[in-house]
């Protein structure tokens, strides 16, 4: 088991104008709307904004994060929202194997037959990727949420896998 990484929202323009590189760098930053944590950001419903529906479920792959909580900064200025406010999803994976030895003694002493069965995320739980951290593209002062704006597009980990072996050991 693994909490989630650190996600830190971004703006995709050098809105700040400091030329350090705008998003890449991390440097520019949205607005957090006034009354929106961490808490609230992740979990329940969106109240919607321009290009978002009010309702929608957060916390899914289809919407992780509620892009409606954050506002672009004015020109010339860093966002009000913190580096590393969001935790994206976490991770959870269990193995298990088996092992049965059967002797043979008709081959002889110490012959044996082994039998292993593997399992790979035999929860066959699902664990998403980062979701998309860009918000707006920011190139206007109001302008909607990017449509991949909290958006997950992939998983981490493959489904569940079984292996059967068997060997004859001798």
């Amino acid at each position: 088991l693994q909490s989630g990484y650190p996600l830190t929202p971004g703006l995709s323009a050098n809105r700040s104008r400091s030329l350090t590189g705008g998003s890449p760098a991390g440097i520019d930053r949205p607005d957090l709307v006034v009354g929106r944590n961490n808490g609230n950001i992740t979990s329940g419903t969106t109240a919607g904004c321009q290009g978002v529906a009010a309702g929608r479920q957060l916390g899914t792959p289809n919407l992780y994060y509620d892009p409606c909580a954050f506002t672009i900064p004015a020109a010339g200025f860093l966002g009000t929202a913190g580096g590393n406010i969001l935790r994206g999803p976490g991770f959870a994976n269990l193995d298990f194997s088996g092992a049965k030895d059967t002797a043979l003694r008709f081959l002889g002493e110490g012959k044996r037959l082994e039998f292993r069965a593997e399992f790979f995320n035999i929860l066959n739980h699902a664990n998403f990727a980062m979701p998309s951290r860009i918000v707006y593209a920011a190139a206007q002062s109001v302008e909607s949420p990017l449509a991949n704006a909290g958006v997950i597009t992939a998983t981490l980990a493959p489904s569940r896998q079984i292996q059967l072996a068997l060997k004859l050991l001798f």
